[in-house]
Formats: C-alpha cells, structure tokens, sequence
C-alpha cells in the first residue's frame, strides 16, 4: 500500500516523542490573551489543570463488577487488541464527556476459540476489569469468523470515531448502545498531550501568518486552540476548526483540526511559536511547531533567460514575486542598457517556484521587447507590492540583437575529410535558410548552405524554417586543423559573427 506524503508526516509526527513546552501557567503570565482565553478561569486553570476523570477508572471499575478491562491496560498501553485476538464487535455510549459531548464508541476484541487467552483480572491500578471471561460477542466486525470459532472477549479499545469508519471493512455500521458505560475509564486512555503541526510560517503583508493542525487525542473530535507567541510574547489562543481531511485520514478522526493565523507585526524579521492547549487529561500544551519570516521583505526573483528573437526583439523569461504578499502577482521593471522600457506584469504559471517555496500563485513572466540590432544588456527588477522598500535588480543578461545566432556541434574525421555538423539562422529573418562560411587555419573554403530539419532548435527559439548544416570538408592536410565558422547575414545588421572555432587532428 502506498503512503502519502502528508501521511507519512503525520504519522512520525504521533509517533515521536511529546516536546513539552511552556506550561498553561507560563502562558497566563506572558500573554496578553485575547477572544475564548479570557473567559477562562485563570485560579482554577493553574491549580487545577487535569480533568476530572484523567486519574479515575469510573463506575464498575473491579473485575466482580462483571465488564471487561480496557486493551491499553493489558497490551503495555496500547489501545489496541492484543494477540491472538481481534475486532469481534462494538457498542456505543451517547453524549459522551470524553469525546467533546458525541458518542464513544467501545470495541470487543474476543480471542479464537481455543487460544491461550485464559480468564483473569487485570492489574492496572484502578482497572481491574476482566480479562478473557465474558463469554459474548456484539458481532458487527470480521464477520468473516464465525460465532463456533469466537472465545471470551478479552479486552476492549476505545475511540470517538465510528468503528466502521475507523475499521473501514472490517465493522458494520449495525448500532447498540449501553450508556451505562459512559463513565468508564482507565488511566492509560487519558493524559495524552495533545500533537499537530506548523505547515508553515510566512510573511503575509504586514503580519507574519502561521498555518498547521492539531487535536487533543483524548478527545480527537473537539476543536482545539492553539497558543500563538510572537518573538517570544503569548499574543492569545485561536481556534483549530478549518478543515483538514489528510489529518483525519492518517490519524482515523474526525472533526475540523486545521488552523491559519495571521499577526500583525511590524517590518523585519519575526520568530513564531505555536502551541496545542490540552482539552483532554494531563496539563502539557506542547510546541508543535516554529518558524521565522521576513515581513516588509524586498521581492525576489530570477531571469532564467535572455535570448534574441526575429523581428529585431528580445525575449525575456523568468519569475518573481513579494514574500509580503506571496499570492499576488505583482509587476517587473524592464531595462535595456541602462534604460528604462516599461513594466510588465507577472501572471505565468510556475508550479516549480510555487513548490519551492510553499505559495500560491502566478508568478511566472514571459516578457518580448523590441530592440535594435547589435549587442545590448537587458536588466529586469521586481516591484515590490507589500511593506518593504526597493524593487531589487533579480537579473540581466547580454543579448546580440539582429546578428546571426549558431552553434557547431560536433567536428569529426574521418579518413582526410571532416564533418561539421550544427545550426545557424538570423533572427531578423528566422524563418529563412542562410549559409554559413568556413575557414580552415585562417583561410576561406566556401559558404554553405543551411537547410537540414532541426527541430529541438526551432523549439527552442520559437522559430520556423530549416536551421541546420552538415558540410563535409575534403583533402584536409595531416596534422592539427583548425576550423572557423561564421553565420552570414541576410537581415539588416552587417555583422557576420564567428559561431564556433574546433581544432581536429587528422592522421
């Protein structure tokens, strides 16, 4: 089976170990906490942070009482069915106090007939539930097994998502309820911190914006808050609440556990803390995340390439954008020697700069300018749209304008002749053949016609026509050859510039 990325991270994530960050007191006395923070208790909050059942068992807690134990406090504190047992069946509690006010749900795992499951009681300090005696099966799940193969039931996990959500294919959606159970707990089932993750820290015009997840596994299907420090100021608690289905996915929850805050702040750069506040049992609201991002930043960007192009023009590609406001398109600024020509917006697509550096947006440009013949710099600067200063320089670029462009590509000898093989064309005229002249050791030989199909070179400079030469030179003296070409022209600059210069040796 195949694992997403997302996946992937969410899982190491629950997996690692919990990174304790400061606690509900520190906070209360660091912050200036704004909107549901301060309708807490602050007195009752410190001195009494767990909840009411998180060191509790409930009614029925002993094993006369007649239910059975919970998984986690026989299976090494997993809540999970051990071996040599699996998911037989389930029941649900309504309005539950350990799922936010919805039902939980309580699944049977009974052991193979036979097996070497014997019947017991556990020994986890309040749970002393039974182990492997109650003789019953609810029988939504593994249907697959039959009622003559099932033992006692020898455990039973725990969770507020539905079994045939959590158990896609193994459970029905068959319903029983016993609310009678509603109270019962173990010590292992509670005291979670609560886990999640800063997707990313961003400039966002003038605030510094942080996006993620989280949720309480004690109660997976409560929305949560999340506590925001600013360089090292508590600023308030947000709410978690924006939906994330890859997080519900790859932990089997429920519920709306996504978050995106933005601060304002001023103009710099910025550190940002984030912080789980626990809703369920244990008193940890732990960092889940970190970030630093340059508000009121100068744009960036790259001219990926300068090149000439037919009709006396010059084309211009790259990208740019401003960290301050990254989903914009914003403009650029072109220069040619020196001097201002005009400004053009981005707005091309580049997935490749979007997945580089975590935006939205277009922020590709594809810019054509006229320009005279002979050789020229193109300059390109960002204009910047958000809170910082300066439209920084992000390229430039020589450029032959109406001169022959061409590249030999291979000199080779065989016997006493030798093979140029390459391409020519001017761009004044690209859609015409033109020749190309060829000196060897200083002398002229003749001028040669272009012609040939080449394909990749007319993909590459967006022309027409038939660029490319094969010429075979014959009678070459023995000894080192070397070999001149230049591209003659035929539009109205005068240059016929060199293409390419290769020494051979024929034997």
């Amino acid at each position: 089976m195949s694992v997403s990325l997302t996946e992937r991270l969410v899982s190491a994530i629950s997996t690692a170990p919990a990174r304790r960050g400061p606690s509900r007191r520190g906070f209360f006395g660091g912050a200036a906490l704004v909107g549901a923070a301060m309708a807490v208790n602050p007195w009752g909050y410190l001195v009494r942070p767990a909840s009411a059942y998180d060191t509790v068992c409930g009614s029925e807690p002993g094993c006369n009482d007649g239910y059975s134990a919970f998984c986690c406090t026989i299976n090494n504190g997993r809540n999970e069915c051990p071996p040599d047992s699996f998911i037989g069946g389930w029941w649900k509690a309504d309005n539950s106090s350990f799922c936010g006010g919805s039902a939980r749900y309580y699944i049977d795992c009974n052991a193979f007939k036979g097996g070497p499951w014997q019947c017991r009681c556990a020994e986890g300090s309040c749970d002393q539930r039974r182990v492997a005696c109650n003789q019953f099966r609810y029988g939504q799940c593994r249907l697959d097994i039959p009622a003559s193969q099932t033992g006692p039931v020898v455990c039973r996990m725990v969770s507020c998502t539905p079994p045939w959500q959590q158990f896609a294919g193994v459970c029905t959606s068959s319903s029983a309820t016993d609310n009678r159970t509603a109270t019962h707990s173990a010590p292992c089932l509670t005291g979670r911190p609560p886990v999640g993750h800063v997707d990313a820290v961003l400039a966002d015009g003038g605030s510094i914006r942080a996006t993620g997840w989280a949720y309480d596994p004690d109660q997976p299907s409560t929305e949560i808050q999340v506590a925001i420090y600013v360089d090292g100021g508590g600023i308030g608690w947000f709410p978690t609440g924006r939906s994330r289905t890859d997080v519900n996915a790859a932990f089997g929850i429920n519920g709306n556990h996504g978050f995106d805050v933005s601060i304002p702040v001023g103009p710099g750069q910025h550190a940002m803390d984030v912080f789980a506040i626990n809703v369920g049992g244990g008193d940890v609201n732990p960092l889940i995340g970190s970030g630093k991002a340059q508000v009121g930043a100068m744009p960036m960007g790259v001219l990926d390439s300068v090149r000439s192009a037919p009709d006396s023009k010059v084309r211009l590609r790259g990208w740019a954008f401003d960290p301050d406001e990254p989903a914009t398109a914003i403009s650029v600024a072109v220069y040619r020697d020196g001097q201002g020509i005009a400004w053009f917006p981005t707005g091309g697509a580049r997935p490749d700069v979007n997945s580089a550096f975590g935006i939205p947006g277009a922020h590709g440009f594809d810019i054509t300018v006229d320009c005279p013949p002979g050789d020229h710099t193109m300059q390109v600067y960002a204009i910047n749209v958000g809170g910082g200063a300066g439209n920084p320089l992000i390229g430039q670029g020589p450029v032959q304008v109406g001169i022959p462009l061409g590249w030999l590509d291979s000199a080779q000898v065989s016997g006493r002749s030798v093979r140029l093989s390459g391409w020519a064309f001017d761009p004044d005229q690209p859609a015409t053949p033109i020749k190309v002249a060829v000196y060897r050791n200083g002398e002229g030989i003749a001028w040669f016609d272009t012609g040939r199909a080449r394909p990749d070179v007319n993909s590459v400079f967006g022309i027409t026509g038939e660029h490319g030469f094969l010429i075979t030179v014959d009678n070459v003296p023995a000894g080192r050859n070397t070999f001149d070409l230049f591209a003659i022209n035929v539009g109205p600059a005068t240059a016929n510039p060199l293409i390419a210069s290769r020494s051979v040796t024929v034997p």
